[in-house]
């Protein structure tokens, strides 16, 4: 049923992508299984090229769905079926094709080449990857790593060359509004992307960051959901604010992480250099100072703020290709692992979520190394099945 399954899979992702409907997930997914094998990429490329959707592209070609299903239904009764494909594809491909396609395709891939038909779900790095939003509202996939230059209203020219956003570039002259653009970076994705005052801010996986394209005001203001590390530029005339729930950051230029997941019951604002201001309410008492090597940890449903001594470096790893856990429970690792390797977790018994490790690895590689470090504790077993891992008493 498994082995079924997956071909169903298969056949209905390739059914999608040649008839344009894939999502940036569903299109991850089918690259995954294509560059799994030469086998497998021989066999998508043959799919593809099947007599039967030599009019592929004639789909979206002025449907008339009500005459097309009439006419075809008119001359099914004269002629062969297959004589009567292209008349097909042109009248009803627009409904069908997926369906079509996913059937053939199931054959092919059941059929002639079933022992060769291989998992797709592993555990596997993630990737530069992200989607910009323009203020227009329009989406910008920005995985493929092709230099783009995008154009915003106000005139500002965007530049993306080598997966890293730059807005320094041409920026609109004595812009009067600030419009924003958004980036969203997915489970197992991260990017950097350079503000038009210079500073560089690197966005982890399952992050959204709104900012203006250029900065127009008195301050710098940002909004941020999720992980990201900043590098300031000085500016002592505009301080740099960044947004997160329930409280404000406010610097004028310096080096510092934020991990704030809505998901998350805490938020960690970790100070590598300089100084911050934290503003968690209306009064005085509200704000708090951030020295380098200090880590405040904030959660907004209490509005309580603890200020502790910490290594600082450490909570800057992810951006320099690293994770590096110091005596963390295990939930905690594991919720920072799976938004990178975008896998999925659980534990037999609670209790075993609050078992501490300390380890690291080179988040570009395999996740073996790290799981491997867990078992040869002695204290969980660990379980690998596809994209789940399970773990469990001794």
């Amino acid at each position: 049923m498994e082995k079924i399954n997956l071909i169903i899979e298969i056949a209905e992702l390739i059914a999608r992508d040649i008839s344009g409907q894939l999502n940036d997930l569903e299109h991850e997914t089918l690259e995954k299984w294509i560059n799994y094998s030469e086998h497998n990429e021989q066999l998508y490329q043959q799919i593809k090229d099947c007599d039967n959707l030599a009019l592929r592209n004639l789909i979206y070609d002025n449907v008339n769905i009500p005459g097309g299903w009439t006419n075809l239904t008119e001359k099914l009764a004269e002629k062969p079926l297959r004589r009567m494909l292209p008349q097909f594809f042109k009248y009803a491909a627009a409904i069908l094709l997926p369906v079509l396609l996913g059937v053939s395709t199931y054959w092919l891939l059941n059929e002639k080449s079933p022992q060769t038909v291989q998992p797709i779900a592993e555990i596997v790095p993630g990737t530069r990857n992200a989607v910009l939003v323009l203020a227009s509202g329009k989406s910008v996939n920005l995985s493929n790593g092709s230099t783009q230059k995008l154009i915003e209203k106000d005139g500002s020219l965007i530049q993306n060359y080598k997966k890293e956003l730059n807005y320094t570039q041409n920026i609109a002259q004595n812009p009067k509004k600030s419009i924003y653009n958004t980036l969203i970076v997915p489970q197992g994705g991260e990017y950097t992307l350079v503000l038009s005052d210079g500073t560089r801010v690197f966005v982890n996986s399952m992050s959204k960051l709104v900012f203006p394209v250029a900065f127009v005001s008195n301050k710098r203001e940002i909004t941020l959901e999720g992980e990201a590390c900043f590098e300031v530029a000085q500016d002592k005339s505009k301080p740099f604010i960044v947004t997160i729930k329930g409280m404000q950051i406010e610097v004028l230029g310096t080096t510092f992480n934020v991990k704030a997941y809505p998901t998350d019951d805490q938020s960690f604002t970790t100070l590598v250099e300089g100084k911050i201001k934290l503003n968690s309410g209306t009064s005085a008492s509200d704000i708090r100072i951030l020295e380098p090597d200090q880590q405040a940890v904030y959660n907004p449903t209490t509005a309580a703020m603890v200020i502790q001594k910490v290594d600082a470096n450490q909570f800057m790893q992810w951006t320099k290709g690293k994770y590096v856990f110091t005596n963390q429970p295990l939930d905690e690792i594991m919720n920072t692992l799976s938004r990178w390797y975008d896998f999925k977790y659980q534990f037999e018994d609670a209790s075993i979520r609050k078992i501490k490790f300390e380890g690291g690895l080179n988040k570009y590689e395999n996740l073996d190394p790290i799981l491997e470090i867990i078992k040869k504790t002695g204290k969980v077993n660990v379980t690998v099945k596809g994209k789940e891992v399970l773990f469990s008493r001794k």
